[in-house]
């Protein structure tokens, strides 16, 4: 039950941090519609600029990025709001919305949908992961689904080949099945739960 109030805890929170972080920033950075970008410095706005709007590039990096992000290097050192689409995509900050590529890194929690080769996650996180790796450092609602999903503390469904967390609220569903916290039959095959 503790784990579904923090859930919900978390989504009623997802609906103020966009105004509180721009409420806490305690430096105006300059705000731009489009960024285009090869590598910094060799962008049009510059690393500690905000985007809202579209941002393009080989390599883009700034603050805090709102809107569409497109890229092969997205790196984003704040906070994201978008659909963001590349290679290698890094949010440093929190990341709302969708998340493409082969491999996506969100520093401080993740909510929506991330569908990378490896997504891995620090922070408080909730919504659908699916790509072959999916690793949660923190805390963790929702859908795990690749082969190896990883969660430090899970609460929801794990559907892979292997899946594990130190702490679960929920089912896992997978040819190998750890829940470490659990005192009896920690390691199962095809299904293991604990609630």
């Amino acid at each position: 039950m503790k784990r579904l109030v923090c859930g919900w805890m978390v989504l009623v929170v997802l609906g103020l941090m966009p105004a509180a972080a721009q409420e806490d920033a305690p430096v105006a950075r300059d705000k731009v519609f489009l960024q285009l970008a090869v590598f910094p410095p060799i962008q049009l706005a510059d690393a500690d600029a905000d985007v809202t709007g579209v941002r393009l590039g080989l390599f883009s990096m700034n603050h805090d990025v709102t809107g569409l992000d497109l890229g092969i290097v997205n790196w984003t050192t704040g906070d994201e709001l978008s659909l963001q689409w590349g290679v290698l995509n890094k949010t440093t900050g929190r990341h709302f919305g969708a998340q493409f590529g082969v491999v996506s890194l969100v520093g401080d929690g993740f909510v929506g949908w991330q569908a990378s080769l490896v997504n891995l996650d620090s922070g408080q996180s909730v919504g659908f992961f699916n790509g072959a790796v999916n690793m949660a450092w923190d805390e963790a609602v929702g859908f795990q689904m690749g082969l190896f999903n990883y969660a430090h503390d899970f609460t929801g469904l794990q559907l892979g080949v292997v899946n594990m967390t130190q702490v679960m609220t929920g089912i896992q569903i997978g040819l190998l099945n750890f829940i470490h916290s659990k005192e009896t039959l920690p390691v199962l095959p095809i299904v293991n739960a604990a609630f």
